[in-house]
């Protein structure tokens, strides 16, 4: 029987900066910020297989803003500002 060696797979945890205080968090509180739907723009029709954007890659008006935070404790202390 042959000796094979597991090679140990160690990643580092991505860490996010809070929005807040600043601080380094492992687990953050992601706080989504969706634009509301739009009337009179046509939506193209759903296709399954069609292919699917990044909702952090849209542009203009249908743009998301992510926030990351510490804690929902450092959210309320600090709500992200709306326009």
């Amino acid at each position: 029987m042959r000796n094979l060696k597991m090679k140990k797979t160690t990643t580092k945890p991505i860490k996010r900066k809070c929005y807040s205080c600043g601080k380094m968090a492992t687990k953050p509180y992601v706080y989504h910020v969706v634009p509301p739907h739009q009337h009179g723009i046509d939506l193209p029709v759903y296709s399954k297989s069609a292919p699917k954007t990044d909702r952090l890659e849209l542009r203009g008006g249908k743009k998301v803003e992510v926030y990351n935070y510490c804690n929902y404790e450092c959210k309320i202390e600090n709500p992200p500002t709306v326009r």
